[in-house]
């Protein structure tokens, strides 16, 4: 069995968790299946799009939007503050 790279927390979620660092060009590894190819380095605890997001679609995680895309993101790709803002303010209006 392949050693899992990454944790995908609900059904519903468009991103997986990384549980250690993970390298460019790794396979990310979730439930012992290889999924695709890191796009970059992700450290440990890290969110990676499990496909593409557009600009403006939510990041699901815990199976709520967390974050919204403030670009387009690859699958493989690193999502973290350079490429999301907080979806929080559109719940507060």
């Amino acid at each position: 069995m392949v050693e899992n790279s990454a944790l995908k927390i609900n059904p519903a979620d468009n991103v997986v968790v990384a549980i250690r660092n993970i390298k460019e060009g790794e396979p990310i590894v979730v439930n012992g299946q290889t999924l695709f190819k890191a796009a970059q380095n992700v450290e440990i605890g890290h969110k990676i799009a499990l496909g593409p997001i557009k600009t403006g679609y939510p990041v699901i995680r815990y199976g709520e939007a967390i974050t919204r895309a403030t670009c387009d993101i690859r699958q493989g790709e690193w999502i973290h503050l350079h490429n999301t803002q907080s979806a929080l303010m559109d719940m507060a209006h």
